[in-house]
């Protein structure tokens, strides 16, 4: 080790500190390391060192342990944890340099090192060195795996004596009766470990033998999740210095054994199958272990050792089922993968060798019970160290059963009885489970923040709920019996986290960055948002056979819209009225990711809503009855030129909010689409319908409302445009909705005319005219009077150019609007004007083209950004494209001319 220390504190030869820096010790260190592991390390310095200093502190020696071992210093764990990397580089990557059975003793030795078999006592090595240890065996194996002693071509390396002398130091005099493997037999190897996964249960052990094999066992199961990670490949498979191709073989054959042609010494059983085959076992009898009646139970879940090795053995379970089969499996990218891959999207599909298993309904039904067992709930006087493994356990729990939530499919199933018995255990698994923190939180009146596992416990639960929906599809789980409660426990819960939320926001008066729990309580909301949308748009739901599924959907689940929006809305407003009383703003890359955020909850919230169109227009409306009053008493009182307040600012976000909720909940985002009504509004309007008619004018209620609001606000725009209590995000918002509504709902494809109910009410010109021209005149006073608001003239071109595409029939429309029109005079005027032209040269200009125009007018479109004036140009050459049509032909001539005219005289004077 002295030997070790030297050269570690030695400049490497050539090595100069980086430039600016002072050479420092930590430097060397670093340097002298990384050189010593390139040259190979000769004198086995890693290795010589290792056994020293785990011998000086007397975890090994001739009787393989010491009665009472010393603890390391920190500087020795550090050397130690880089003395095995150490061993492991230089070994991986000068494999064919060492004796075969130089390189099985030492990856032997760090096996048992890492196990535990030579800690006893109350020391333990550092759980970093041993990891290490584990991590570097695991390695080792995967290295010879493919390789049978026949075809090693490194045993015909040269006998060497420092190998010879280390190899008999490590088996005769440290560690004499440290297990031996042949270094192709998996199968033995498989077969130690089983024997120390199931020898914690063993009856009548005293208390430190059972402590001892716990740790041990937790450690064999740490061992197994690294080496199926070492064959999955992993970040650290790349440092064997091998091509991609062994390690392909190695992932083939670890997988399939002996199967497909793949040239194997380990037996016709894959590793992996075996994995599982120790993984399940192990798991049953802790599974047995915790839940048998003889036992003490409450002593079995306050065991630390066994909350331990059931959490490492948990994970095991969890690294096996996420093996990816097939050609697209791990990182190497295989291109002869098996034949046997489904093309089927699942998150899940295993194969079906492992149905015995993975499909087993009692065993599912333990690990609810045990999950049960182990959670912390509402127990607050366990020490904190047994909180955090239980916890950590319950959190192991959830993400293995969430995994098997995520088998869908395959040959897995015998037929779909199964699949269905399947799926419901673990929906009745994780209902209980979510029913049970329902009640304590109601039974202590406790709030949802003073739980620190109830955040991650309730989001893997409902994440759980959106897979199985995702997966098993309404038309397996609304065959269950608990389908009603298991709508009623999303809905429940819901309203819940939403209540709270809102609850927590009103206590810190909108100040967002105070709440508490408000990432985790998003994040759960977001998964029942999107667990409602994958149900609702599940097609079948249209068929004859799905009335029943579509009733429970409509009368359990989608209540939870109203609650939702109520407080979405409530929260925005109390944001911005926060924001504005404070002068505070939010930053634009975190206004982005809102935006963002929001869009995404808005469409999931949309497909809940459409599941009872008529109650969610019902409580729009109510919401828009409270808010649209007091909008216009504000756009009344604009002209006194008062400055905006926070209450003027938390009414406009509160409109603003509804608008969203009301577009999304009547259209689809239609870019690159053809734009149609949704389906589930057709539906709902359907004259045949009970509420048909109701749900029809609910909707035209709806937008001349919003109309209303649109040209209250315009008309105060186009007088005082500078009163800083009109919105211009406000109007943007508008007019994204009428962008998205109008492109669907006004003068629809022809094919949709002999439709009646929604289809009827916009489609003819009488009704469609007036709404062309409202939008043509909303245009075009943002155009004169707002010029510079970059978003809203985005949307107002946006809005002009996706009606003029609708067809002739919209753009006759538009050619007849004076709105239209006065867009086309004032583009041609301006075209001719320069910015700092005068009046005089303005009102010159006007007279040439002739018109009711204004100089204000005429004054504020030429204010307009040249990039949104040439978007308005393509409005109007897409509008006036009818070659029919004189009065087109006519418009689009002036246009273009008054363009061509001035850019030729441009070009004359650049000549």
């Amino acid at each position: 080790m002295e030997q070790l220390q030297q050269v570690l504190s030695t400049p490497p030869p050539n090595w100069q500190p980086p430039l600016g820096a002072p050479p420092n010790a930590i430097a060397i260190l670093h340097a002298s390391l990384e050189h010593l592991r390139n040259t190979g390390d000769e004198q086995f310095l890693f290795l010589r060192s290792t056994l020293e200093l785990l011998t000086n502190h007397g975890f090994l020696g001739a009787s393989d342990s010491a009665n009472n071992p010393t603890p390391l210093s920190g500087d020795e764990e550090q050397l130690l944890f880089h003395c095995v990397t150490g061993v492991r580089h230089v070994m991986l990557f000068r494999w064919e340099y060492f004796q075969p059975s130089f390189r099985s003793c030492v990856r032997d030795c760090l096996l048992a090192i890492g196990l535990g078999c030579y800690s006893t006592g109350s020391v333990a090595l550092p759980r970093t060195f041993t990891m290490a240890c584990l991590s570097s065996a695991a390695s080792f194996w995967k290295r010879a795996w493919t390789t049978g002693a026949s075809n090693d071509t490194s045993t015909q390396v040269q006998q060497d004596s420092q190998q010879n002398y280390l190899e008999s130091l490590m088996t005769t005099n440290l560690m004499p009766s440290m297990q031996r493997f042949n270094s192709t037999d998996g199968q033995e190897l498989f077969s130690y470990l089983n024997s120390l996964l199931v020898s914690p249960f063993e009856q009548s052990l005293q208390p430190m033998e059972l402590m001892r094999r716990q740790h041990t066992g937790a450690m064999a199961a740490s061992f197994l999740s690294l080496l199926v990670g070492e064959f999955t490949g992993g970040n650290s498979s790349a440092r064997y210095n091998l091509p991609i191709e062994f390690h392909r073989l190695c992932h083939q054959v670890f997988e399939n054994g002996n199967e497909e042609d793949a040239v194997s010494t380990n037996g016709s059983k894959s590793g992996l199958d075996t994995t599982l085959q120790l993984s399940m076992g192990a798991l049953s009898s802790f599974v047995g272990f915790m839940l048998n009646t003889d036992n003490n139970n409450n002593e079995a879940i306050n065991n630390e050792s066994l909350l331990d090795m059931g959490t490492s053995t948990v994970s095991l379970t969890f690294d096996v089922l996420s093996w990816e089969f097939g050609a697209s499996s791990g990182k190497w990218d295989f291109s002869n993968g098996s034949t046997k891959k489904d093309g089927s999207s699942v998150l899940l599909r295993p194969p079906q060798r492992w149905r015995e298993a993975l499909i087993n309904p009692e065993f599912l039904g333990a690990m609810f019970r045990v999950y049960s067992a182990v959670r912390v709930g509402n127990q607050h006087s366990l020490p904190r160290s047994l909180e955090e493994k239980r916890g950590k356990m319950a959190h192991q729990l959830r993400q293995l059963l969430l995994q098997l939530s995520s088998i869908a499919g395959g040959p897995i199933f015998a037929d779909e009885n199964e699949r269905r018995a399947y799926a419901g255990f673990l929906l009745d698994g994780c209902m209980d489970a979510l029913e049970t923190i329902l009640t304590e939180n109601q039974q202590q009146g406790r709030s949802i923040e003073e739980s620190d596992f109830m955040c991650a416990e309730v989001i893997d639960l409902v994440t759980m709920l959106n897979r199985l929906a995702t997966n098993f599809r309404v038309q397996t789980l609304s065959q269950l019996t608990s389908f009603p409660r298991f709508l009623s426990a999303m809905s429940m819960v819901g309203k819940w986290l939403l209540e709270g939320s809102l609850a927590e926001c009103e206590r810190v008066q909108g100040d967002i960055e105070c709440m508490e729990g408000l990432e985790w309580k998003y994040e759960a909301v977001s998964q029942i948002l999107q667990c409602s949308e994958a149900m609702a748009d599940d097609y079948w739901l249209v068929s004859g056979d799905a009335q029943t599924a579509s009733d429970n959907l409509a009368n359990v689940l989608a209540p939870l819209y109203g609650h939702y929006i109520a407080c979405r809305v409530r929260m925005s407003s109390l944001e911005e009225h926060y924001l504005t009383q404070q002068g505070e703003d939010l930053d634009e890359i975190r206004e982005m990711i809102w935006e963002f955020g929001v869009e995404e909850e808005m469409v999931s919230a949309a497909s809940l809503g459409r599941l009872d169109i008529s109650a969610s227009l019902s409580t729009l409306a109510g919401m828009f009855q409270q808010c649209v009053p007091r909008l216009m008493a504000l756009f009344e009182g604009v002209g006194n030129f008062c400055d905006m307040t926070a209450a003027m600012a938390a009414l406009l976000e509160e409109a603003r909010m509804l608008i969203l909720c009301a577009c999304h909940l009547l259209t689809d985002e239609c870019e690159g689409e053809t734009p149609s009504i949704p389906d589930a509004v057709c539906n709902a309007c359907q004259l045949g319908r009970p509420s048909g008619n109701d749900c029809l004018a609910s909707i035209v209620n709806l937008i001349e409302l919003l109309r209303s609001v649109a040209e209250a606000q315009a008309m105060k725009v186009s007088a005082y445009p500078k009163e800083s209590c009109l919105s211009p995000l406000l109007a943007k918002t508008l007019m994204w909705f009428f962008r998205r509504w109008g492109a669907a709902y006004v003068l629809p494809l022809s094919d949709d005319y002999h439709r009646e109910g929604i289809f009827a009410r916009w489609s003819t010109p009488e009704s469609a005219s007036p709404i062309i021209s409202f939008c043509a005149t909303l245009s075009l006073i943002y155009f004169c009077h707002w010029p510079q608001e970059k978003e809203l003239q985005d949307e107002s071109t946006a809005l002009l150019l996706i009606l003029a595409k609708k067809g002739p029939f919209v753009r006759q429309l538009m050619m007849v609007s004076p709105s239209f029109q006065q867009i086309a005079a004032l583009h041609s005027i301006c075209a001719s004007l320069r910015h700092n032209a005068s009046q005089a040269e303005i009102v010159a200009s006007m007279s040439t083209f002739g018109g009711h125009l204004s100089v204000e007018a005429v004054k504020g479109y030429q204010r307009l950004p040249y990039s949104d004036r040439a978007r308005v140009l393509t409005c109007l050459v897409v509008g006036c494209s009818d070659m029919d049509n004189d009065k087109s032909n006519a418009v689009l001539d002036s246009c273009l001319k008054a363009v061509s005219n001035h850019f030729w005289a441009l070009c004359e004077a650049l000549r």
